[in-house]
């Protein structure tokens, strides 16, 4: 059985706006339409439009210059998959037809803490490798990623990461099998994350262990994906 959650109005005028966007071909830094003229091409009441327009300028999506008009920050993308799918960002972003790309990559030699060792079936104090990317489809920030993964792991890939994580693990002989998953809403600051700008964003994190195919820990991920760019689908069973 499908689940969902009636969407409200504020949401659906987003869409309205977004789709808008897309096929007049807009881009960032191009202004939108007047308050006025979006009421009537939307078919919408101002106060329901005003609530649309605030929650994309907070997301970053549009920016308000005082006497000028609103203008486009960034184009959203709708990334649609199910939770149950397991693929790399790179993938999802692949799927729609959006170019993937990195414009931001930290990597960093730690120590496993005691709670990322049990995570990770190792020792405290053994070596990891700690991978920061901000991850983009087209121009838009998609997801920002933590990785952690063994140094062992990461040397066997040649220190090559590449713009997929699943794809170092292919090279190491090591395929991804399944992931445990928990999932919340946050939101990142600009502060948490600089590429927002001036905007605060709303994301869905999914902290994960990933296994491979023998069941051997590969990866502790904290990965933060943008609720204006993707729409993940669940599907529950009864058994």
């Amino acid at each position: 059985m499908r689940l969902s959650v009636e969407r409200s109005m504020s949401d659906k005028i987003q869409d309205s706006l977004l789709a808008m966007i897309r096929e007049k071909g807009l881009k960032p830094g191009d202004q939108i339409p007047t308050e006025i003229e979006l009421c009537e091409l939307l078919g919408v009441g101002r106060s329901s439009l005003r609530e649309a327009v605030a929650q994309m300028i907070s997301h970053g999506l549009l920016s308000r210059v005082q006497g000028r008009g609103t203008f486009i920050r960034q184009v959203s993308l709708k990334l649609q998959g199910g939770l149950d799918d397991l693929m790399s960002v790179t993938d999802m972003i692949k799927s729609v037809g959006a170019v993937p790309s990195t414009s931001r990559l930290q990597i960093e030699h730690i120590e496993a803490s005691e709670s990322l060792a049990e995570k990770l079936g190792l020792k405290a104090g053994d070596p990891c490798v700690r991978i920061e990317r901000v991850r983009r489809a087209d121009d838009a920030v998609a997801a920002y990623c933590i990785d952690i993964v063994p140094k062992q792991v990461f040397d066997a890939a040649n220190g090559e990461l590449g713009e997929s994580l699943f794809a170092m693990f292919y090279r190491t002989g090591r395929r991804l099998s399944h992931t445990h998953s928990s999932i919340q809403p946050t939101i990142l600051t600009p502060r948490d994350l600089p590429e927002l700008g001036e905007g605060f964003g709303l994301f869905l994190l999914l902290d994960e262990v990933d296994f491979d195919q023998s069941g051997e820990p590969l990866c502790y991920s904290n990965d933060y994906y943008n609720t204006s760019i993707f729409k993940f689908d669940l599907v529950r069973k009864r058994h």
